[in-house]
């Protein structure tokens, strides 16, 4: 296993949530471990509404993250915010597969040991 890169997803813009997941794609693809978590707006682009979600000449945000997921494997853990779940109004059974609800500490606890956080 590489190195270990965490990713703190709170902005829900379109272009952010991209970049953030197609990053994490290269990162898990040069065999780093990547720890993702999503907050606030982010938060939708874990449930069904990935699927909609569109950039201009590029696939839904849901190929993205089924890709990444796939890709990932061992080496990739998805989390999603508790609080901000709460925030949103998003119900643990709207999330994806393989997200698991977690909170600020685990976040915290889990980037300590990160080579670098990631920010989108």
């Amino acid at each position: 296993m590489g190195e270990k890169f965490s990713f703190f997803m709170v902005s829900g813009d379109l272009e952010k949530l991209y970049m953030g997941i197609i990053t994490a794609i290269g990162y898990v693809s040069g065999g780093s471990e990547v720890y993702m978590f999503f907050t606030m707006d982010a938060l939708k682009s874990l449930t069904k509404e990935n699927e909609k979600m569109l950039l201009n000449n590029a696939k839904p945000l849901s190929y993205y993250l089924n890709s990444l997921i796939e890709l990932g494997e061992e080496s990739l853990e998805i989390a999603a915010c508790e609080f901000g779940m709460r925030v949103k109004g998003i119900k643990e059974e709207d999330l994806m597969p393989k997200v698991k609800v977690s909170g600020v500490s685990e976040f915290a606890f889990k980037s300590s040991n990160s080579k670098s956080i990631l920010v989108f």
